[in-house]
């Protein structure tokens, strides 16, 4: 088994709110968040806070502000996500939530551990996610309302949640997360939905088992949502696999369109959606709900679009859609784009309405191009030149022996050519005798025996005295 990196992510306060009248319990305590896989740690959630029994379903609806703010109903009358399956690589899923009720189908569990399904440290983020990717609710106005009702989620489990009482011990399986991007792609998922992040070394290499994986899913059509990470306060580190070519990495923005303080500034980022003080599905039980903030739910809000995107137009490559959230944005920055909110704020009714009568196009290999913005995987494209100072040591080395090849050569034709003009000086001078050839057109020329003195004919007048006829 591998040994999993540990990654230490935001300190996180997790409180307990009873809601008998208006008392709130003090925070219990705080401590760093960690969840383990084998190459990236969660890097999505900022916060949380614990809302306890006996809170009401229908207070879960007025704290989802993301619904006004991307006018989800709007975007649910045209589609649903009906027919769609999201992947989810996460923590687990308690599919028998109500919010959940008949969304949710369990896959394999590639992270394993002690803590088994309704147990600490088991689904917690997962459900979260899972609810606002979609949850539909209790009917009318209550329950948690996902951004996909209609979409169907495929839980595979590849971290352990970061309070799990074996969180860095080594996993089930020794590369869970390339593991279930290609159990989703071959079980039939759409839409790959990672609110996972971390760096472990060599992640950039561009070979990895998990950047194989994304390839394999890009190129069976399936499109990859990965958060940007919340290391903006750690010196914006790059995140994978949301730094991996062709994924759709997403930051986060608070209710007011603003780049949140923890979401990771990255040439990564593609799009930016809600990611501060979001309510979603707790765990535990039916009557509790979590409120948090995280590139995770900005992910989670992103997968549920592009789930609508592809029920609307299931042809479309995943370079379409992610190149159709980049083009409808809404509040792009300045220039029309920036390492904060990438290309802007996701607009689910502007991508449906954009993705209408869009025709297939071949998804371009993600690891000989990236995306039409230029940006992908490791910052800006470049074009490298002769006389560029980063141009390598290997070519510099290769094209300098071609030139000294060449200048050996030339000196030695000159040489050669010198001792041939010397030893032609050096010989007697050669007799000079006419060439014939033969009278009648289109004759070859034929070898002459050479006339003995005193019995050459005129120059110009062939044996036998014949005038020449043509």
């Amino acid at each position: 088994m591998r040994r999993v990196p540990q990654l230490v992510k935001r300190s996180v306060v997790k409180r307990s709110v009873r809601r008998s009248g208006t008392a709130v319990l003090p925070p219990r305590g705080s401590r760093s968040r960690r969840l383990a896989a084998a190459l990236t740690a969660l890097g999505c959630t900022a916060a949380w806070s614990l809302a306890a029994a006996p809170a009401r379903a229908d207070e879960i609806r007025a704290k989802e502000w993301p619904l006004s703010f991307l006018d989800i109903s709007a975007a649910n009358r045209i589609t649903t996500g009906s027919g769609i399956t999201v992947a989810l690589l996460d923590s687990g899923v308690m599919g028998q939530r109500v919010d959940l009720t008949g969304q949710v189908t369990t896959g394999p569990d590639y992270a394993g551990g002690v803590e088994k399904p309704g147990q600490t440290g088991w689904g917690e983020h997962g459900t979260c996610m899972a609810s606002i990717i979609a949850g539909h609710g209790r009917g009318g106005s209550d329950g948690m309302l996902g951004v996909a009702p209609g979409a169907h989620v495929l839980s595979i489990r590849v971290i352990r949640d970061d309070d799990a009482p074996d969180l860095n011990q080594p996993t089930t399986s020794d590369t869970p997360i390339s593991d279930g991007i290609r159990y989703a792609v071959d079980h039939g998922a759409q839409v790959i939905s990672m609110s996972l992040g971390g760096s472990d070394s060599g992640a950039d290499s561009d070979s990895t088992p998990e950047a194989d994986a994304i390839r394999y899913a890009l190129q069976h059509n399936v499109v990859v949502v990965v958060a940007a990470g919340n290391s903006a306060d750690k010196g914006d580190a790059i995140q994978f696999p949301g730094a991996e070519r062709g994924v759709i990495s997403v930051a986060a923005v608070d209710s007011a369109g603003h780049h949140a303080a923890f979401s990771t500034t990255s040439w990564d980022v593609s799009v930016a959606a809600p990611g501060v003080n979001l309510p979603c599905d707790a765990a535990a039980s039916d009557d509790e709900y979590m409120l948090g903030d995280g590139t995770s739910q900005a992910t989670a809000y992103v997968a549920g679009i592009a789930a609508l995107v592809k029920a609307r137009n299931r042809s479309l490559s995943p370079a379409q859609v992610r190149d159709l959230l980049e083009r409808t944005a809404r509040d792009k920055p300045a220039g029309g784009r920036n390492d904060q909110l990438g290309f802007g704020i996701v607009d689910p009714v502007a991508a449906l309405n954009g993705a209408v009568g869009v025709k297939a196009a071949g998804e371009t290999p993600v690891a000989a191009t990236g995306p039409a913005s230029g940006h992908f995987g490791y910052g800006p494209t470049a074009v490298v030149t002769e006389s560029a100072a980063s141009f390598g040591a290997m070519p510099r080395a290769v094209i300098g022996g071609i030139v000294l090849l060449l200048v050996a050569a030339g000196l030695g034709s000159l040489m050669v050519r010198r001792a041939r003009r010397r030893a032609l000086a050096e010989l007697p001078p050669a007799p000079m005798y006419p060439t014939l050839y033969s009278s009648y057109p289109g004759a070859w020329p034929q070898p002459q025996q050479q006339p003995q003195p005193g019995n050459q004919p005129p120059f110009n007048q062939p044996p036998g005295g014949q005038t020449p006829t043509g």
